[in-house]
């Protein structure tokens, strides 16, 4: 269970959503920072949107556009409704849930009836229902809100029934969900009526007496203005002709060079910034990350502000924050940076986005994982009660989370032991498929040696489909047996997704058994700038003895050339793993361009994910 934040003493745990867009049915358990991932149109927005339509501060109309179509559909059904259940829960002073709300607190005077017992385990909630459905004599959509009478479990929860009487905007006032989307700009915000910074200005708490002395003196400062400055009586005069035309008592004109009152004045405020050693500019003239962090702040400020007033009227505000991609525009540094800035933001927060640097950061039962299963979207998370030792979520966060982050956006995993396959595979990836790994969302994983326990769990555990290529030898086999095990999957021989290499043969070495011993020669030549590379090698390390006491090496008996290159290979591994991609992935038969073992890797990541090998050609 969730650790909450306890200011407000309560906290938004499950949102369910039904028939709105590509979110046919699901459900979100939210914790105090949510962090949404996936691929674009997975349906991230499209929560954060219903999230938004449900609780929203001047809450978005819904329309048929939001209502869900199915595979083959132009229009709805006039009675597909869209159903958006939203629950709210008491939390304790540890932050954690409670079973009831405080008697006479201000939320149980707010909801009164609405506060309803499980069914089940008579814990408290409030739940509410907000429904968009076709209303047959207005002749368009609306939308309702009212008190569920009972949290139902999941696969029972469209049946819940709804109290008679409606939700009042009112009573949601207090938990509205406030939406900072990917455009936000200071820039614009300074401007633009209702944002949070003229929220904020518009009333700037001074008294009725300051306010007069206040704009007594700014009407002092445009008239000194005006007499000293030639342009604007020149100006003035001009526009004095005005009263000749309209026909208007007493007509004249007035410029005020600044603003005369001071609800004004936000309307013309500046915000500069500058950088040590640097001339101060305009946020205007900053760039879009600066002014897209900028906002972000103010939020920060309008929430605590909000909160700090409400508790001196005596009232309570739950804040709830929906945050879309705030990674835009940020180098990566800045990126890991924006995480602490967002946690420090009062109330709960859901953030969607793109960015393994932030989401790196995120509390691992925080991560929600939107991926798209036959056009419709489906929600995962990570349930770490499956692993079994402290030390095993150290290496899922340290390992795979902060280390290779990208894993959580990928289409598919594929992963290996060795620097050679990481190198190499992504260029006949390229070959074989016709463009590249990114642009397939494919991550291709170097299992840190061998363990490559933490990968699998955490793919398998967020639904993504993942894929192994093996060495051969001894010990990576076992490792690997152990890792499927520890990860409740099935053995090597009954796992259609992975590809051990045969007869205890490591990539290296599968590839001179293979026959490209040609190739390795023309990609250690080009290495080296040697016509005779492997025949210096020969001549350089035969008769030298192996490291850790394993012999002297003999590279002139039969199969020697074949060894020499397997060790000349091992040497150069960092450096003549490309070249040789490329030596092999441009050969003129296009049955001789990949490896066999990749080969069969290959058509099966292609069987599984709806891909086509790419027309043969040379690269």
């Amino acid at each position: 269970m969730p650790i909450y934040s306890i200011g407000s003493e309560i906290a938004v745990t499950e949102v369910r959503v039904s028939n709105f867009r590509s979110l046919a049915n699901i459900e979100v358990r939210l914790s105090d920072l949510t962090v949404l991932i996936g691929a674009n149109n997975a349906g991230k927005t499209s929560f954060l949107d219903a999230l938004f339509s449900a609780i929203g501060a001047g809450r978005k109309i819904l329309g048929q556009d939001d209502v869900h179509l199915a595979t083959g559909e132009a229009f709805p059904p006039k009675d597909r409704q869209v159903i958006i259940d939203v629950r709210i829960r008491p939390i304790d002073t540890h932050g954690k849930v409670a079973e009831k709300f405080p008697e006479g607190s201000f939320w149980t005077a707010l909801w009164g009836t609405g506060i309803a017992p499980d069914e089940v385990d008579f814990t408290e909630s409030m739940a509410f229902r907000t429904t968009l459905a076709w209303s047959l004599a207005k002749g368009d959509y609306g939308v309702e809100r009212k008190f569920l009478k009972e949290w139902r479990p999941f696969n029972d929860w469209l049946a819940a029934p709804t109290q008679d009487k409606a939700l009042t905007a009112a009573q949601l006032e207090p938990i509205a969900l406030h939406y900072i989307d990917a455009k936000r700009d200071l820039e614009d915000d300074l401007r633009r009526q209702g944002s949070f910074w003229r929220r904020m200005t518009d009333d700037l708490g001074l008294s009725k007496a300051e306010v007069d002395e206040l704009e007594a003196a700014l009407s002092g400062i445009n008239q000194q203005i005006v007499e000293k400055s030639e342009i604007l009586k020149h100006l003035k005069t001009n526009l004095e002709d005005l009263q000749f035309v309209v026909s208007a008592d007493n007509a004249g004109i007035d410029i005020a060079p600044i603003a005369r009152r001071l609800r004004d004045l936000s309307k013309g405020v500046d915000v500069s910034l500058s950088t040590v050693g640097a001339q101060s500019f305009p946020l205007a003239r900053h760039g879009m990350g600066t002014r897209s962090l900028a906002s972000l702040l103010v939020f920060r400020a309008f929430a605590s502000w909000r909160n700090l007033n409400a508790k001196k009227g005596g009232d309570q505000v739950h804040s709830i924050l929906a945050l879309e991609e705030p990674e835009s525009h940020l180098h990566p540094q800045a990126q890991r940076s924006l995480f602490s800035h967002i946690k420090n933001i009062s109330g709960q927060r859901v953030v969607s986005t793109h960015s393994p640097y932030f989401a790196g950061q995120a509390q691992l039962e925080d991560l929600r994982l939107f991926i798209k299963k036959g056009g419709d979207t489906v929600v995962t998370e990570l349930n770490l009660s499956e692993l079994e030792k402290e030390d095993d979520k150290r290496k899922l966060q340290d390992s795979v989370i902060e280390s290779r982050g990208d894993i959580l956006f990928a289409r598919v995993v594929v992963l290996f032991e060795g620097q050679t396959e990481e190198q190499a595979m992504p260029i006949w990836a390229q070959q074989y498929w016709g463009t590249t790994i990114h642009e397939l969302g494919f991550s291709f994983v170097r299992a840190n040696g061998t363990d490559y326990f933490p990968f699998i769990w955490l793919a398998k555990s967020l639904g993504i489909p993942w894929y192994v290529m093996g060495d051969g030898e001894t010990q990576p086999v076992a490792q690997l047996e152990a890792a499927l095990k520890k990860a409740k999957q099935p053995n090597i021989a009954d796992s259609p997704n992975i590809i051990v290499i045969p007869d205890k043969r490591n990539f290296e070495t599968q590839l001179l058994h293979e026959g490209f011993l040609p190739e390795v020669e023309l990609a250690l030549n080009k290495l080296t700038g040697n016509d005779a590379s492997l025949d210096s090698f020969i001549g350089n390390r035969h008769g030298t003895p192996y490291p850790k006491n394993k012999g002297n090496r003999d590279y002139l008996s039969t199969g020697g050339r074949i060894r020499a290159a397997g060790d000349a290979m091992k040497e150069e591994k960092t450096r003549l793993a490309r070249p040789l991609a490329r030596q092999i992935s441009s050969l003129p038969d296009p049955a001789r361009q990949f490896p066999s073992i990749i080969c069969s890797l290959f058509k099966i990541i292609s069987a599984d994910q709806g891909l086509k090998k790419a027309t043969p050609k040379t690269i």
